[in-house]
């Protein structure tokens, strides 16, 4: 999932004046793991990887790959905490998820 204004960026350029005026560029993939959420505004810097179920938050600069799991916001982007039980119980902050789990299930698999 991406939010509003997300920057995925997979063209840089050397630092070097000199290459830069002759043109050099180079092109690095990104790569984003399977229900990864990044977040509003957040700008993914050519050559990262981002891991399966991991969380950017928003405005970030992800600059150095981050790895599963996790949730990760800043700029630069460093990772803050692991994902975990905490939000199997809250939606945001201290807000409860309001529906059990059976309830959610059978949302997710159609029934």
């Amino acid at each position: 999932m991406f939010g509003p204004h997300v920057t995925i960026t997979t063209a840089g350029h050397p630092v070097l004046p000199e290459l830069r005026a002759l043109g050099a560029q180079f092109n690095l993939a990104v790569t984003i793991g399977s229900n990864a959420w990044i977040g509003s505004g957040a700008t993914v810097m050519p050559g990262v990887s981002i891991g399966e179920n991991s969380v950017i938050g928003a405005g970030s600069v992800v600059s150095r790959g981050v790895p599963a799991n996790v949730v990760a916001f800043g700029a630069p982007c460093r990772v803050v905490r692991q994902v975990g039980e905490h939000d199997a119980e809250f939606y945001w902050r201290d807000r409860r998820i309001d529906i059990d789990a059976d309830q959610f299930l059978a949302a997710r698999s159609g029934r």
